[in-house]
């Protein structure tokens, strides 16, 4: 089943994925991407979680509009 995705990139991603867009081969990249992303990145389990919310740092929570990009 496809789905149509739409994504807002800077002008230099833009202008990389442009024609990977037109050859309809972004598709293979963002498969590849997602397999090698998940791989290094496992979640862990909720019970070796459980008791590390005090562990957070606190000192920096600010409302997202005032963060700078």
């Amino acid at each position: 089943m496809l789905h149509e995705l739409t994504i807002t990139v800077d002008d230099a991603v833009y202008q990389t994925l442009k024609p990977m867009v037109e050859q309809q081969t972004i598709g293979s990249l963002l498969y590849e991407f997602m397999q090698n992303r998940t791989k290094e990145r496992s979640i862990p389990p909720i019970a070796s979680l459980r008791g590390t919310l005090h562990k957070i740092n606190s000192s920096d929570i600010r409302e997202e509009v005032d963060r700078s990009l």
